[in-house]
C-alpha cells in the first residue's frame, strides 16, 4: 500500500509499505479522507519534536472497515466509520477521562497513523459515520471534538463575551462551538486578513487584525475592561500573554495552542487580577460523539473550512507549501 513517510524535518515521501495486520480486537480501515492538521505541519518542520523519522503521521480521518478480527462484534466489513485517534494501551478506570490517562496514545503521533491507504485501529476507537456526512466532513470530526472539549470545560454563561486568539482550523471551530454553546459577542484576533474574513463569514461578531491594531486596547475598549472568556489557539508566549491581557479581572482563559513547550507569562497579572487559566487537551469520547452529532444534524457546518481536497500522493507538496507559508489554506483534506 501507499503511505506518506516522515523522513525528518522538511522531508516527506510517498512510499510503498507493507499493509498493517490487525491484532485481536482491532480492525483494518480503508482510509477515505484525512485532514492535514496544523500540529502535523509543525511536526513536519521538526519544531515541536513530537514526530519521529520513519513514521506515518495523520490522525484526522474516516474510512470503511476492511477487515475485523476476533473479539470485534459490533462492526463488520463495509461499515463506514469515523475514527478517534486516541486509545489506551492498558485499561483505564472509568473515572479517569481518556485524555488524562498516562496510558493514552495518539495515532499518528506516538504510533503510525493514517496518511496511508489503510491503517489498523482498536474497535473501541470507531464511531458510525452518519450517511449524510461526507468523507471530507467526517475527517474534521477530530478537530471539532478538540474545539468542543475546550468550550465544554470553559465556564461560559449565555451571552458571555468571548475572545478567540488564532483563526486557524481550531480557532474557527472554537468559534462555531462557542456559538453553539450560547456565547454572546465573539471576538476573533489574528494577523491574517483572509482568516479573519472567514471568521466573519462563520459568525464572528468582531474581528481584530493584531498586525494593524493593538488588540488589547481594542478589546478593553469594546468590553469596558476585558472579555469574560478567552480561548487561545496559537500556543506561543506573545499570544498566551495577550489572552491574559484581554480578559477581565476574575475572568477565564483557556489555552488550547500547543506550539511552544516553554512560554513566558506575567504571573503577577494572573495572581493580582484573579484570572483562572486552564489547559485543554484533545477530547473525550463524549465530545467526539457530539461533534459527529452536531455536524450530521446541521448544527455546525465545517464545509467552508475545507479549502482543498487532493490525492494522498500530493501530500508532500502540500506539507511543504503549508509549512513554508507559500499557501494559506484553512484545511487540506487528502484522499488515498
Amino acid at each position: 500500500m501507499k503511505a506518506l513517510i516522515y523522513k525528518g524535518p522538511w522531508e516527506m515521501t510517498l512510499e510503498e509499505v507493507a499493509e498493517p495486520k490487525p491484532n485481536p480486537g482491532e480492525v483494518l480501515i480503508d482510509v477515505k479522507a484525512i485532514g492535514i492538521c496544523g500540529s502535523d505541519v509543525h511536526g513536519y518542520t521538526g519544531s515541536t519534536g513530537r514526530r519521529w523519522p520513519g513514521m506515518i503521521m495523520g490522525h484526522e480521518f474516516a474510512g470503511v472497515v476492511a477487515a475485523v478480527t476476533d473479539g470485534v462484534s459490533n462492526y463488520t466489513v463495509g461499515d463506514e466509520v469515523v475514527v478517534s485517534p486516541m486509545f489506551s494501551i492498558s485499561p483505564t478506570p472509568e473515572t479517569v477521562p481518556m485524555n488524562w490517562s498516562p496510558n493514552r496514545r495518539l495515532l499518528g503521533v506516538e504510533v503510525n497513523g493514517a496518511y496511508a491507504d489503510r491503517v489498523t485501529v482498536k474497535a473501541s476507537q470507531l464511531f458510525p459515520k452518519p450517511a449524510g456526512l461526507s468523507w471530507q466532513q467526517a475527517s474534521l470530526c477530530e478537530p471539532l471534538a478538540v474545539a468542543m472539549h475546550a468550550v465544554q470545560i470553559t465556564p461560559m454563561d449565555i451571552m458571555t463575551d468571548v475572545a478567540i486568539i488564532g483563526s486557524g482550523t481550531i480557532g474557527l471551530l472554537v468559534l462555531l462551538a462557542a456559538k453553539l454553546k450560547g456565547a454572546g459577542r465573539v471576538i476573533v484576533i489574528d494577523k491574517m486578513p483572509r482568516r479573519l474574513e472567514m471568521a466573519k463569514q462563520l459568525g464572528a461578531d468582531i474581528v481584530i487584525n493584531a498586525g494593524e491594531q493593538n488588540a488589547v486596547d481594542v478589546v478593553r475598549e469594546l468590553t469596558s475592561g476585558g472579555v469574560d472568556v478567552t480561548l487561545e489557539a496559537v500556543g506561543y508566549s506573545a499570544t498566551a500573554q495577550q489572552a491574559i491581557d484581554i480578559t477581565r479581572n476574575g475572568g477565564n482563559v483557556t489555552w488550547i495552542g500547543n506550539s511552544a513547550k516553554m512560554i513566558e507569562i506575567d504571573m503577577q497579572s494572573v495572581v493580582t487580577r484573579e484570572i483562572t487559566v486552564r489547559g485543554t487537551y484533545a477530547f473525550t469520547d463524549y465530545e467526539f460523539g457530539k461533534s459527529i452529532q452536531a455536524m450530521a444534524g446541521g448544527r455546525i457546518d465545517v464545509q467552508p473550512l475545507i479549502e482543498k481536497v487532493a490525492p494522498l500522493a500530493e501530500g508532500p507538496a502540500y506539507f511543504k507549501q503549508l509549512a513554508s507559508g507559500e499557501i494559506d489554506l484553512v484545511k487540506v483534506v487528502l484522499e488515498p
